[in-house]
């Protein structure tokens, strides 16, 4: 039974009873798939155009208004194929996933170097009929010469040694990573010891590609986490790899795949191969830390939410499949708990909140809201579970951040709006969500409980041209951001009540948090001398913006500080330097972690912390 994706017009064979978005992966035509398949998000819209298929469901018409499902459009992911018919589905350019904004620079450091891979020139006497040494006698004779701490080889270094040592006059270069001799080679050569430092995101993986003597970044290299085929969220990603026959293998291989790709592009870039890498450090947040290493996440999901592991991990890189040096250790910094990783980790280190003398609070604003606040006297951690709306999901025209994404847009008469990349807006992503909602607290398009105002009401209050964006009643009210014809194939970009719900819920967590922690810490906001704002998202986001939805506190002594990817900066500190390495494992035990869902308190602040206040 064949399919056609148009615009494409190429077939594809499948059996009775797949998804459209099942073919649709296998054929490399890339959908948006936010749930991952499970019917919630309605990203994956398709219409069908020709051919018999299953009816709709209840979970498609939740999701389309009547105008789509009356125009043929149907979501991917519910669409079951009928055997022995032909279907043809078109395949709008918004269901279409694009190429995703990274942020890759972070922090600089001028941190001191204290490699822990490091190359050695040794000279050893040859051996003759008089002087029988084996050779790794003789080359621990040698290395104790300027050497205090053992010489311990590889198996596959020690496989190596006998031909380097006769293959120079006895000069060899060993090439140590963490006490370890990994690499033997004829020769005394000078070709730089290259690492690699990974930050594996829920959304996406950053590579920074270094030169271990000298801290000279050679390369930076990103994509899209593969895993988001199975849902945008980490609670996808436990599901896959819990419910599904070899999910976890899977889920491991994908993202040893995307790390190996890393590894490939960044090496070619500096005239390199991968397996010139010598050693490498990962941070991600707990469930990414899992499943790089093939731990099931399972339990993460289950209250009490216990981890597998909180502790640092160190590896070989051929354990991992991945393919930079076999023998590479590869250092995975410690998670905090079950709900804050190593990445939280990583953003400590890096901005040096633990060291700080006044209290500073630093937070990745995502879909779990992870936020550090506190000094070197006390350092508290917590994750708020904010949800996916900062970064496009269940927002009924939300999406990443790629091309076509609304990310800034302002308010006067009518509205102004800037979209990412070249062509007409598709949607809006989260930097571009939090200053629409700002803007329309400020004009009185919402009110302080978040309800759209009518039409009446905004013309009476001086916003003709905003009143004329209203449509709708009660909960099916909305506000157009961009018109049909000003947006793509046609199509208006628009925030529903709904929508706006949902950012209430991801702020309200987020700001509850914060004002747990305060009083965890016992102090005033008045106290905090620097926030730290980590991510992507906390990168580009308006601070403006989120201070006027309630987002952010009003902090009046502190600077907000964009510290881009910080997590990939900690990351970068701990390959540099064994201190700083060894260090998370230091921070790991002073720093505190809060679990916010059992308290009541919590719930309180969260209620207060939806409201809008002008």
């Amino acid at each position: 039974m064949p399919v056609r994706f148009s615009p494409d017009g190429q077939w594809y064979r499948c059996e009775s009873g797949e998804t459209i978005l099942q073919v649709a992966e296998r054929a490399g035509v890339d959908l948006e798939r936010v749930c991952g398949g499970r019917g919630t998000c309605g990203k994956c819209r398709v219409i069908v155009t020709d051919g018999i298929v299953s009816a709709i469901t209840d979970t498609e018409r939740a999701s389309l208004t009547n105008q789509e499902q009356s125009q043929g459009y149907r979501l991917a992911c519910q669409v079951l194929l009928a055997a022995d018919e032909a279907v043809t589905v078109q395949v709008p350019e918004e269901a279409r996933r694009g190429q995703v904004q990274v942020l890759a620079t972070g922090i600089g450091s001028d941190q001191p170097l204290d490699p822990w891979v490091t190359t050695h020139h040794l000279t050893v006497a040859p051996a003759g009929l008089d002087d029988q040494t084996a050779d790794l006698d003789a080359v621990e004779r040698a290395w104790q010469d300027s050497q205090t701490e053992p010489l311990d080889l590889t198996l596959r270094a020690l496989r190596q040694l006998p031909a380097a040592l006769r293959s120079d006059d006895g000069r060899i270069t060993l090439i140590r990573s963490d006490q370890k001799v990994i690499s033997v080679s004829p020769g005394h050569t000078v070709a730089p010891v290259l690492g690699l430092a990974c930050d594996i995101g829920t959304t996406t993986v950053v590579g920074y590609l270094m030169n271990l003597a000298t801290g000279e970044e050679l390369a930076v290299a990103s994509e899209l986490n593969p895993q988001t085929r199975h849902g945008d969220n980490v609670i996808s990603r436990v599901q896959f790899a819990d419910e599904t026959a070899q999910g976890l293998a899977t889920l491991q291989s994908e993202i040893a795949g995307a790390l190996n790709r890393i590894l490939a592009e960044t090496t070619a870039r500096a005239g390199h191969t991968p397996e010139d890498v010598s050693a490498m450090v990962i941070v991600g947040n707990t469930t990414m830390q899992h499943l790089v290493l093939g731990i099931s996440p399972a339990y993460l999901a289950q209250s009490p939410y216990v981890p597998g592991y909180t502790s640092a991990q160190q590896v070989r890189a051929c354990e991992l499949g991945l393919l930079c040096h076999p023998d590479a250790c590869v250092w995975l910094l410690p998670n905090i708990a079950g709900w804050v990783g190593a990445d939280t980790l990583a953003v400590i280190l890096s901005t040096g909140i633990h060291e700080e003398d006044q209290p500073a609070l630093a937070i990745d604003i995502g879909t779990n809201g992870e936020m550090a606040m506190g000094s070197r006297e006390r350092l508290i951690t917590c994750s708020t579970a904010a949800g996916p709306a900062f970064e496009g999901a269940h927002i009924s025209s939300g999406m990443r951040a790629a091309d076509g994404a609304l990310d800034q847009l302002v308010f006067d008469q009518d509205v102004h709006w800037h979209a990412l990349g070249n062509g007409a807006p598709r949607g809006i992503c989260g930097s571009g969500l939090v200053d629409a909602v700002s803007e329309m607290v400020r004009t009185g398009v919402i009110d302080g409980q978040g309800r759209l105002q009518s039409p009446e009401v905004l013309a009476a209050n001086g916003h003709p041209a905003l009143a004329r964006r209203v449509s709708g009643e009660g909960r099916q009210r909305s506000f157009e951001l961009v018109t049909a014809e000003e947006g793509a194939n046609g199509h208006a970009v628009r925030l529903t009540q709904r929508d706006i719900r949902e950012l209430q819920l991801a702020k309200g967590a987020v700001r509850a948090g914060i004002e747990i922690l305060l009083q965890e810490l016992g102090i005033q906001k008045e106290a905090i001398r620097k926030v730290f704002l980590a991510g992507a998202f906390g990168n580009y986001i308006s601070p403006t913006s989120a201070l006027g939805i309630g987002l952010l506190p009003e902090f009046p002594h502190a600077a907000l500080i964009p510290v881009g990817n910080a997590a990939g900066s900690g990351a970068r500190m701990a390959l540099l330097s064994r201190s700083l390495r060894d260090k998370g494992s230091q921070i790991l035990q002073h720093v505190e972690y809060l679990e916010l869902s059992a308290r009541q308190d919590f719930q309180d602040r969260f209620v207060e912390a939806m409201l809008f206040h002008r």
